[in-house]
């Protein structure tokens, strides 16, 4: 749905992991503040009119054994529609101006308890509106385990493996057309790995699913592929594909939406 407006554009995001780093070891005494934002568009003019705007944060806070993170952003975009189809603006089409082609907000807020070295237990509340994938509004919370199969000591080069296992409430409420209000509660698993290959380098892969325990045949997919390159202490340059599938999505809308990005991340601490 995005993909093709959102390809050269950025987004909210890190050079790392959503919500902590894949290296970090937890211990008894560790204190750690992480606050990383982004700001990115595109823009063209002439044969074709169209412009994508977005912003975001990522952050977390690290005290002993708690973990407080968050992360948000929004993207909208707008363009003018080529209305007969003939394959060019004309001026008349021009003079008629833009139209909304995109909207999504977003932000979510996640509390850790670590209660080991590696794992931790874990509680998410959030949502986001996209009424371009039927949503005025799915807002949903959390509640589960995670653990570190793997991971690199801190600051070298290694991969890290980390699996969730949880519990999902969300309340979808979906656009004026649809006209539909439901709670799901669903089953949630999630498998994350990243590895860094060479100095500032990296690559990671994500899936999460979500299936909902009073009808497995709703089912969701959520998948991200991604390469970071450090370019300066501050400043990361981030590929990533996502992919959101959903075996029921809302009436009239496509299972599947595939976003690939060119995310340009400043720490700014």
């Amino acid at each position: 749905m995005l993909s093709s407006l959102l390809l050269l554009s950025s987004t909210a995001g890190a050079a790392e992991s959503k919500f902590e780093s894949a290296t970090s070891t937890p211990s008894e005494d560790i204190e750690e503040t992480k606050f990383d934002i982004a700001f990115g568009g595109m823009w063209s003019a002439g044969n074709t009119e169209s412009s994508t705007l977005s912003a975001g944060y990522d952050a977390h806070q690290r005290w002993n054994r708690h973990q407080l993170s968050s992360k948000g952003g929004v993207i909208f975009s707008s363009a003018v529609p080529d209305t007969d189809g003939d394959g060019r603006l004309s001026e008349d089409e021009k003079a008629a101006g833009r139209v909304e082609t995109a909207s999504r907000k977003e932000g979510w807020l996640r509390y850790d308890r670590h209660i080991g070295t590696k794992d931790s237990f874990y509680s998410l509340a959030g949502g986001y509106a996209d009424i371009y994938a039927g949503y005025d509004s799915r807002v949903n919370a959390q509640l589960g385990y995670s653990y570190r199969f793997l991971e690199a000591p801190e600051k070298k080069k290694g991969a890290a493996l980390t699996g969730e296992l949880g519990f999902d409430a969300a309340r979808e409420d979906s656009v004026a057309s649809v006209d539909t209000v439901e709670m799901v509660y669903s089953a949630r698993a999630l498998l994350s790995f990243a590895v860094d290959l060479e100095e500032g380098f990296a690559v990671g892969q994500e899936v999460e699913s979500l299936v909902n325990m009073e009808a497995p045949e709703d089912a969701r997919l959520i998948s991200e592929t991604s390469m970071t390159a450090k370019l300066t202490e501050g400043l990361a340059l981030k590929f990533s594909y996502k992919l959101n599938y959903d075996s029921l999505p809302v009436e009239g809308y496509s299972k599947a939406d595939q976003t690939g990005l060119v995310t340009v991340v400043t720490s700014v601490f």
